[in-house]
């Protein structure tokens, strides 16, 4: 079996199933009596095709879960960033970390981080409540490995997650997917209550919320032919 399984397999979500097929440039293909033959059409190229019953190996799928559901800060709120070369690590005696181009300013006692890049420091932590939290220093609750700056390091903060979630708290998702996800529980009440036309309004609102979702991320651009001209 391939190790590009990104190149070589393809699978689409169906509700609760997952549809595999197989990518390949090959012709027009069946199997009969468990030989796979050539059918007659004149194709041969990049086509998909339904895989073999047995997977040589197998084949992994990989996931992501949402293991914060609630959060204590709205997400558009959590936009505080800071990445360098000038980063550093000191583990103690109260665990620090420094940046010599101070573009820690925006951060704020309490925050939640996330730091990336680091040789051996990449984690979440939290921001000490009472620590030192400026342009230059931020204090973290937890350790350090001592590092030095050099690695092309990115600190930035993340949602907190609420593990007591009230009418303050706020969905995991950005502001119009909760409007979506609130259009989406009004629609099975409705359908509950046997409303079939509300249901279907309250559906159409929440698909209609998730492409203006969608539709925000597209960057479009517009080219336009210059006019003629001469230099005397």
């Amino acid at each position: 079996m391939s190790s590009n399984t990104n190149e070589t397999w393809l699978y689409q979500i169906a509700g609760r199933d997952i549809h595999l097929y197989q990518y390949g440039y090959s012709a027009n293909t069946d199997t009969i009596a468990g030989i796979r033959i050539r059918l007659p059409q004149p194709y041969f190229g990049n086509q998909v095709i339904y895989p073999d019953e047995d997977i040589t190996s197998g084949l992994r799928i990989e996931g992501t879960a949402l293991i914060s559901p609630f959060v204590s800060e709205a997400l558009e709120t959590t936009t505080v960033y800071a990445s360098g070369t000038g980063i550093s690590f000191d583990p103690g005696p109260a665990a620090t970390i420094s940046d010599t181009d101070d573009g820690f300013s925006d951060f704020a006692q309490g925050d939640k981080i996330r730091v990336i890049g680091s040789a051996s420091n990449d984690d979440d932590y939290t921001l000490t409540p009472s620590g030192t939290v400026d342009e230059d220093t931020l204090t973290i609750t937890g350790t350090f490995t001592t590092e030095a700056a050099g690695e092309s390091v990115s600190v930035y903060q993340i949602p907190k997650e609420d593990s007591s979630p009230s009418e303050a708290s706020h969905v995991n998702l950005n502001r119009m997917l909760c409007l979506a996800v609130v259009d989406y529980v009004k629609a099975q009440v409705a359908e509950i209550s046997g409303s079939v036309e509300l249901k279907e309004y309250y559906i159409k609102e929440f698909w209609k919320k998730i492409g203006d979702d969608q539709s925000n991320k597209l960057k479009h651009s517009i080219s336009f032919a210059s006019s003629v001209y001469s230099v005397v």
